[in-house]
């Protein structure tokens, strides 16, 4: 069977615990479940993590509040299974009165490590949506013809500047749609406004693209993100309306991890990146960082029980380090093949970053649970970075660049991103005065 690989750089909880049911269920089978009110036999197979951020209340509070903002369930469409090890993901559509939305369940050791919904909309209910002042074309990107959207300013007398939009890691969206929130859309309609055109886009994960399982056993970034930003950055080249000197690249996560990369091994093709929410450490010291925020957040007794745990992951992860590029190639890490974490280990940001000489906007957030302040500014503060990098610090907003007015006990977990939000004026305020300058 094929598939695409794909790893998530937030909230990846890697330690094995124990499974609470015998049976695998899908996606449809929780959904029937919920909607018969049988909510106590879903929240059975809650992991630990899940029953720490989701009581039963809430879980049952979460449907109901579906049907009361989108009328009844009417019907299903069919059920898709991914598979990103160590987890296995169902989404399902599903069709209510008012709305159409994707119920997607992550799935580990046959409990349930991640529920949420997206809300599905129209490509002509967007186009409807679009502020004055601004248009959108269809575009397709890169040799997979990715599809995605140019957003322009409704009228520019002169050539452009523009950004291209780069993805967190994890399948997603054109608008990075999470949750509640669609933080490139809000990127794009903002710096619109303010004259500036994007380019997003689909991202190769999210539309279905398929590799063998010989094949991901070398899947890098560069397959999975970068190869498909510098095909952005050419379509907007080749558009006239368009400055050529004034494209820019603005990474989200783990996109802006691997922005400094992208501009190194492209020169020339970008005027300066924008780094939201990213760190100059790897992917898997965040991964290991994370892990530690999980078992730091454990009860005594199940913390000694992964302790040992954590000692093996950080142990297996040196062994990686200290592979050959042919040894890596037949190792795994974090239950995932070890070679797209040994890939993106072998390029320092804070290196490359010295040597790049673009301007650089490096932009973190306070409230980030996922990149916290160790991982993000305070690592950014430490190195010696050049004049031309410019750090940005906004200690009440969140991975998201967004301050959610949501309950305390959302503070801290994912269910933050079900509060609809969109991303801090002052943060589009400094994008736009850093392309304009």
């Amino acid at each position: 069977m094929k598939r695409m690989a794909c790893l998530i750089l937030s909230l990846i909880l890697l330690l094995s615990l124990p499974a609470s049911a015998e049976e695998e269920l899908t996606a449809q089978a929780v959904f029937e479940l919920l909607q018969s009110g049988d909510v106590s036999s879903v929240y059975a197979f809650f992991d630990q993590n899940m029953r720490n951020a989701m009581s039963e209340d809430d879980l049952r509070k979460t449907f109901s509040d579906l049907e009361a903002a989108f009328g009844q369930a009417t019907d299903w469409g069919e059920e898709q299974n991914v598979l990103y090890p160590p987890y296995r993901i169902t989404i399902l559509p599903v069709y209510y009165e008012k709305a159409d939305i994707n119920l997607q369940i992550t799935w580990q050791d046959r409990q349930i490590a991640g529920l949420f919904y997206t809300i599905q909309q129209k490509a002509e209910q967007i186009q409807e949506e679009l502020p004055e002042g601004m248009m959108e074309e269809n575009i397709q990107v890169g040799e997979l013809n990715l599809p995605g959207l140019l957003t322009l300013p409704s009228e520019a007398s002169e050539p452009l500047p523009a950004v291209v939009l780069v993805h967190g890691s994890g399948p997603s969206d054109r608008d990075e749609t999470l949750r509640g929130t669609k933080l490139f859309r809000d990127l794009a309609h903002s710096l619109a406004l303010q004259g500036i055109a994007s380019v997003r886009y689909d991202k190769r994960t999210y539309a279905g693209v398929e590799i063998s399982e010989e094949e991901e056993k070398t899947f890098t970034v560069k397959e999975e993100t970068i190869d498909d930003a510098v095909a952005a950055a050419r379509l907007l080249r080749a558009d006239p309306r368009i400055d050529p000197e004034r494209i820019y690249l603005i990474g989200h996560s783990m996109g802006a991890m691997l922005a400094p990369r992208i501009a190194e091994e492209n020169p020339g093709l970008f005027a300066g990146i924008v780094m939201l929410s990213g760190t100059p450490k790897t992917l898997a010291d965040i991964v290991l960082s994370q892990n530690q925020a999980v078992v730091d957040a454990l009860p005594p007794l199940q913390k000694i029980a992964v302790i040992v745990q954590m000692t093996g992951l950080r142990q297996s992860w040196q062994n990686v380090l200290n592979s050959t590029e042919e040894e890596v190639k037949g190792k795994t890490i974090f239950e995932a093949p070890a070679y797209y974490f040994w890939e993106m280990a072998q390029y320092d940001t804070a290196s490359i970053l010295k040597d790049l000489n673009i301007l650089t906007l490096i932009i973190n957030g306070g409230s980030d649970f996922q990149i916290i302040d160790a991982d993000g500014i305070d690592a950014w503060r430490a190195l010696d970075l050049p004049e031309n990098v410019q750090l940005s610090y906004y200690p009440e907003l969140n991975h998201l660049l967004m301050n959610p007015q949501a309950p305390e006990t959302f503070r801290g977990t994912v269910q933050e991103y079900d509060i609809p939000c969109h991303v801090a004026e002052e943060v589009v305020d400094e994008i736009t005065a850093f392309i304009l300058k």
